[in-house]
């Protein structure tokens, strides 16, 4: 799946300038670009005067739907080397040309205020940084920390922002994340029936998982994506990267979903009663999982999840 790209809107280059980012009907943004007066300039540097036809599309993890459409595996290189995960707050591209649509133009300054508010786990409000796409290597690149604003716009807004400083020198992924240092792993296998004997076992089936935000106990309402990982299978199966929580071993849960050609395949099924034998998992840890196939209490919903 891809995010479809949003119609431009019209920006004055002399004015300032803000775009909201967020696509949940009835939510507030999760941030806002601020674009100050004169920061739009051509290819060569110098500064453009004039209307300018900007199209920012955001990628927003409190709708669950989207999450297919991330383009990347969230993956980022520590200093150590150590390939580790990102959790998503949201990602964005922008797109700004003159009003020919025939140029394409930089930005410089520009401020993403990301609302606190959203953010429901407290350690994340410290960890949040801004990151781009590197298009060669396919990992996000660390472009700068956000810090808390102390510029309120007015006594009566409550709510408090976080700050982060950006230049748009080329078109990029940009993505608002904090780094993860632990991961876990789902392991998946795929069959040709229900027998699910280790011998038919295929290969070639991509396995995606949905990481949703931590459950109640961790404060989190409505709950988002963070992540979305996929793997795909061989002879026997594909270990797909998950959030986990070393204290807590109820926080995260994730949606399991796995395709082949584009035909959904159908889970293992956990009603009337779980066989362990089909969901893998022997007892009592089976129990632990809380495993749920989509159709568990409602047997109309599909049974691919």
């Amino acid at each position: 799946k891809m995010l479809r790209k949003k119609p431009p809107i019209v920006l004055e280059s002399a004015e300032a300038n803000e775009i909201s980012l967020g696509e949940m009907e009835g939510e507030d943004p999760i941030a806002r670009l601020e674009i100050p007066p004169n920061m739009f300039y051509r290819q060569n540097g110098q500064p453009y005067v004039g209307k300018v036809k900007a199209s920012v599309t955001f990628l927003d993890p409190r709708n669950i739907s989207s999450a297919p459409a991330a383009q990347s595996d969230l993956s980022f290189v520590d200093e150590e080397g150590d390939m580790l995960p990102l959790r998503t707050y949201g990602m964005f591209s922008m797109d700004f040309t003159d009003e020919a649509a025939t140029e394409s133009l930089n930005a410089g300054k520009v401020k993403v205020h990301l609302d606190s508010s959203q953010i429901r786990m407290p350690a994340h409000r410290t960890g949040m940084k801004l990151w781009s796409l590197n298009p060669q290597t396919g990992l996000w690149e660390e472009e700068g920390d956000f810090q808390l604003d102390s510029n309120r716009r007015g006594k009566r807004e409550e709510r408090t922002f976080l700050v982060g400083n950006m230049e748009i020198r080329e078109r990029r992924l940009f993505n608002l994340d904090v780094p993860e240092s632990r991961r876990c792993y789902i392991k998946v296998r795929t069959y040709r029936s229900e027998r699910y004997l280790l011998s038919e076992q295929v290969s070639g089936v991509v396995v995606s998982v949905i990481n949703l935000e931590p459950t109640p106990g961790y404060s989190s309402n409505p709950r988002a994506w963070g992540r979305f990982d996929s793997a795909v299978t061989r002879s026997n199966g594909a270990c797909v990267p998950a959030f986990c929580d070393d204290q807590n071993p109820d926080a995260y849960s994730a949606y399991i979903m796995a395709s082949l050609a584009g035909e959904e395949l159908e889970a293992a099924p956990s009603s009337p009663q779980f066989n362990p034998s089909a969901i893998g998992v022997p007892q009592p840890y089976l129990n632990k999982l809380k495993y749920r196939r989509t159709d568990h209490v409602d047997h109309q919903v599909k049974k691919t999840a």
